[in-house]
């Protein structure tokens, strides 16, 4: 159900390792961080290590809220 999500995200796919730039401005990771308890650096660097088929789709609707 996030497919009407605007924006062009092959880049996260397209990423390797244990960290992945997600594109979200400090803006929207305030938001990320404090509306949804979803860390990651100002410059919207986020930890995939730390994701869990459990916790992906609270994280597609979080930026599907902030974009």
């Amino acid at each position: 159900h996030w497919a009407g999500t605007p924006g062009d995200w092959s880049h996260i796919i397209k990423q390797i390792g244990m960290f992945t730039f997600t594109g979200l401005n400090a803006e929207q990771v305030g938001v990320m961080t404090k509306e949804y308890h979803i860390y990651m650096t100002s410059d919207g660097r986020i930890s995939m290590a730390g994701l869990s088929s459990r916790t992906v789709p609270h994280l597609a609707d979080a930026i599907h809220a902030v974009v």
